[in-house]
């Protein structure tokens, strides 16, 4: 079981749907790892297997300041825009 530090924000969750919405159901807030105050998460293909790190905190923090773009982001979460 992981410590949560904190809540998930807004845009933290928005990304964590993005990324059920394109990698699958099986990845649940419950998977949410904590590095202090950053919140963790290791994508799962739809097999289970885990493949793609990502910081939501750091991801949500950049898209919504326009560090990165839409399409950065889903690349960075490998997601085909098709």
């Amino acid at each position: 079981m992981h410590e949560v530090s904190r809540e998930l924000t807004q845009e933290e969750l928005r990304l964590l749907e993005l990324i059920r919405a394109h990698h699958g159901p099986q990845n649940t807030v419950e998977d949410v790892s904590w590095d202090g105050d950053q919140a963790v998460f290791w994508v799962k293909a739809r097999d289970g297997s885990r493949g793609l790190a990502t910081n939501l905190t750091n991801l949500a923090s950049w898209h919504a300041d326009g560090t990165i773009s839409r399409g950065e982001l889903h690349d960075w979460l490998q997601i085909s825009d098709a």
